[in-house]
């Protein structure tokens, strides 16, 4: 063979189409290594003469549809000519790819893209069959792509991307057209003109014909070389960004394609589940690639390309339960390891779901293992809002909604309170624009209802699971360093919580009768609370007050905020006044309250912070139960928080002032429920019994502003009772308080002569009649009875009264009485000794015979 010089191309396509030697082929490489530029070009265009002494398509076609395709029929002779095309084209390949992979000039590197674009272009329509891709443009677009976009291949890679996107964009016209239409409509025609860097749209056009499902593989395979640029330490940053757009923008062209296979009704079940699961295989091993990096350019093109695939694939395949995938993401598999019995619609490793359900998950797994110091995490966070407000405004979005609400719960950690509050915006965003309120429903089996509330409870997990760690781990710098970004959240966890939560008590109250979301939500925190009993130990050696303060600023505002939504509901006057039975929830209500008094009773006096809480609480607690009527509710109040509210009250060294304003104001409005009860409550010796320890500290209490109220309420009920039994406890205050003339024993301040005086001017209204009995042999049994007063007393039972009887008829015993009262009166006066007529009394009030002889036992009054 002779190496032609610039004359001689001619010379040398002769030698070339007189048999090619390999021997030849290794020497044109050779002046392709030795950079001898010349000989190359000229050797290129005599390539292209080659090119057209091989391949000559048109002897194996066949038509179909109007259009050109490879002869595929059986037969001998056909094998043997398709054979021989194929080391046609090989032959024609293997320089271009050697020149391609080498170190020569751009020059070569252009006028070598432009040989093969010719090939493309002689292979006419036929550039469309997967075994002509496989051979020619599989291996130069991995072997343009594996260079990536330097200063020096630029030019080619952009290039060949143009050439990737048009021969997938063909896919995304109309499936009812004309193929003879879609072929002229696809024209391919962009190349390099040698040497001048700019495109040449009318040489070499190459015609591309709607790809078809079995070139899926094909062009995921191209995506996948590009985006290995991405993850390439010394690439510049606009370099990387430049080919993470190109991947999205290539990967946007397929699915766009894939769409069209979606809808296009003769696609059977297998061809979906091939796509399908080809997608997702793709983007879940990109995902865990991104993973392994730890972050970066790689994590964000794997996010943009599942934001990608979520907005252009076809709702109503991507979220039906008839193409159900299994759930093969390793870091699902990883979760399976957490022993957590309580997490809610958990995702399990390999479990089926929807294809919208595994793209959630996995876009979720990825921004769940971005530390939380990432620079660009602001931006991840705006991209993963728009994500799942995309997901929830899907047309059945329930099923993705249960599966992120399970994979939050899988994750315990400060870090993950900014994904919760993106979850509970977007989530409060959906609820204001629903139409169908139907999914509010407070049923028991109302999955979407019970994830509302798991997801409210959510902060309060965090909270409990911090307390767990701190004291197994003695606060390690990691839960250090994530609790201080959460406390700076704070406040903005407080407001989306609260706007969510209003946003769900107005839709159930559109959705149904009444609003049981504070009962169920309340039964869910007990449950926490219950769960984690660390939360009511406070530990000094761990030294986290900021840690304390804020799961007790969250504690107290949340509730705050369930106390005043029942304020401002319009079911407070149903559920507070009178008709609430034991199974309206509202205790649910007082126990949360009760635990939150205690977790305030527990860290009272730590930091001055604390005392704003209490004092918070202390006001709506005040206000809520002031529309307390029902003699249920007032009970079960009294029931659950009086434990708490004798804690407070004994305590004596409340530092803040107005914390200990407004626990008087509390203690002074719980008494007065009592007063207002419907129906009325009986203050007897057993309701006395129950109150006995609240009353023993707060009727001499240091503080006035307890005391004062609780001797109001003394006089106006145990004060007028007849009969009482005192507790024990009470009789040292009672004794105090009685002697300085502060609270009444029912007139027991009287003489009995005093009393008894009062029997002749009674009335008709309100007869008394005295009884004597003996009960010794030294003393008698004198017995007051008033109608209308005692107790439980039948007064239907009770003869009517005669109108005309002004006075009492008297017994020969009361008639005894009323002379040793006048002889007193007459020794008095000087006219001689009195008489003592009896030793000893004893009085026994109402129906109940009570003895109490120290009372009575008043010498002056028997004489």
């Amino acid at each position: 063979m002779i190496w032609g010089n610039s004359g001689s191309s001619n010379c040398v396509y002769c030698l070339f189409t007189d048999g090619f030697k390999i021997s030849s082929f290794w020497k044109y490489l050779w002046l392709v290594e030795h950079h001898c530029n010349d000989c190359v070009l000229i050797l290129q265009v005599a390539w292209q003469g080659l090119i057209d002494a091989l391949i000559h398509p048109q002897i194996l076609s066949c038509k179909k549809n109007g259009i050109q395709q490879l002869q595929t029929s059986p037969g001998k002779s056909s094998e043997l000519v398709l054979n021989g095309f194929s080391k046609s084209l090989k032959l024609a390949m293997a320089p271009l790819i050697g020149i391609i992979s080498s170190k020569c000039d751009v020059s070569v590197l252009l006028s070598c893209l432009n040989t093969w674009c010719y090939l493309l272009h002689k292979l006419d329509t036929f550039i469309n069959s997967p075994s002509v891709i496989n051979v020619v443009l599989d291996p130069m677009f991995q072997a343009i792509f594996k260079i990536g976009p330097d200063s020096k291949s630029i030019r080619l890679w952009n290039l060949c991307l143009d050439l990737l996107e048009d021969c997938i964009s063909t896919k995304c016209s109309d499936l009812n057209s004309d193929p003879k239409d879609q072929v002229n409509l696809h024209l391919s025609a962009r190349t390099f003109i040698s040497g001048s860097g700019r495109y040449s749209w009318n040489q070499y056009p190459i015609k591309w014909l709607p790809w078809d499902l079995s070139q899926l593989d094909f062009y995921l395979k191209m995506i996948s070389i590009i985006i290995t640029h991405v993850a390439t330490a010394t690439a510049a940053p606009e370099s990387k960004k430049s080919v993470c757009d190109a991947a999205v923008r290539i990967f946007r062209s397929v699915l766009k394609g894939v769409q069209m296979e979606f809808r296009n009704p003769s696609n059977n079940y297998d061809n979906i589940m091939f796509c399908l699961n080809t997608i997702l295989s793709f983007m879940k091993k990109l995902g865990e690639d991104a993973s392994s990096d730890g972050g970066g350019d790689l994590f964000n093109t794997s996010i943009y390309l599942i934001e990608a695939a979520v907005e252009e694939l076809e709702p109503s395949i991507m979220e039906s339960p008839l193409y159900k995938v299994a759930l093969d993401i390793s870091y699902v598999g990883s979760l399976d390891s957490v022993k957590h019995s309580k997490i809610p619609h958990r995702c399990s490793f390999m479990d089926m779901f929807s294809p919208m359900v595994y793209l959630t998950v996995l876009y979720l797994g990825l921004v769940v293992q971005l530390t939380i110091n990432t620079p660009e995490m602001e931006l991840i966070l705006q991209r993963l809002q728009r994500f799942y407000k995309f997901v929830l405004s899907s047309d059945e979005p329930l099923e993705s909604f249960l599966a992120s609400v399970g994979f939050l719960y899988a994750h315990m950690g400060f870090k993950y309170m900014d994904i919760w509050m993106v979850m509970v915006t977007c989530l409060n965003g959906y609820i204001d624009g629903m139409k169908d309120l139907s999914l509010f429903k407070t049923d028991s089996d109302n999955s979407f209802y019970r994830a509302i509330c798991h997801l409210l409870s959510y902060p309060f997990i965090l909270f409990s699971c911090a307390k767990k760690d701190t004291t197994l781990s003695k606060a390690s710098n990691s839960l250090k360093e994530s609790f201080v970004l959460s406390e700076r959240k704070l406040e903005q966890a407080i407001e989306v919580w609260r706007s969510l939560f209003g946003s769900v008590c107005v839709a159930c109250l559109k959705s149904s009768a009444t609003n049981t979301l504070s009962h169920d939500l309340c039964a869910m925190l007990n449950s926490c609370f219950d769960e984690n009993s660390s939360m009511f130990q406070y530990n000094s050696e761990l030294g986290y007050k900021d840690l304390e303060l804020a799961c007790l600023s969250f504690s107290g505002k949340v509730l705050v905020c369930i106390l005043e939504q029942k304020l401002t509901s319009d079911t407070i006057g149903r559920e507070c006044v009178g008709v609430c039975n034991g199974s309206s929830g509202i205790n649910n209500i007082f126990e949360f309250a009760s635990r939150v008094m205690k977790f305030m009773y527990v860290n009272m006096g730590r930091e001055p912070a604390s005392g704003l809480v209490s004092s918070r609480v202390f006001s709506t607690l005040t206000r809520f139960i002031s529309c307390l009527h029902s003699k249920q509710d007032i009970l079960s109040f009294f029931e659950i928080i009086s434990g708490l509210l004798l804690q407070w009250l004994s305590h004596q060294e409340i530092k803040d002032e107005n914390a200990k304003d407004q626990l008087g104001i509390l203690w002074a409005e719980s008494l007065n429920c009592l007063q207002r009860s419907q129906p009325p409550l009986t203050f007897d010796s057993s309701f006395l019994k129950l109150q006995a320890s609240l009353l023993e500290k707060t009727l001499d209490h240091p503080n006035t502003s307890v005391s004062d109220p609780t001797i109001i309420f003394w006089n106006s009920t145990y004060g007028k009772q007849i009969s009482l039994d005192y507790p024990q406890n009470l009789l040292h205050v009672l004794h105090k308080l009685s002697r300085n003339g502060r609270i009444s024993l029912y007139n027991r301040s009287k003489s009995f002569v005093a009393r008894c005086s009062t029997l002749e001017n009674d009335t008709v209204t309100t007869p008394r009649y005295c009884k004597i009995t003996p009960t010794q042999k030294s003393s008698k049994r004198i017995e007051l009875t008033e109608e209308g007063m005692i107790p439980g007393s039948n007064q239907n039972d009770k003869p009517p009264s005669n109108s005309k009887r002004k006075r009492v008829e008297l017994t020969e015993h009361q008639k005894e009485v009323r002379r040793a009262q006048q002889g007193r009166e007459r020794d008095c006066n000087g006219h001689g000794p009195g008489v003592r007529t009896y030793t000893s009394l004893d009085f026994s009030q109402g129906n109940q015979e009570l003895q109490d002889s120290q009372d009575i036992r008043d010498s002056e009054a028997m004489l």
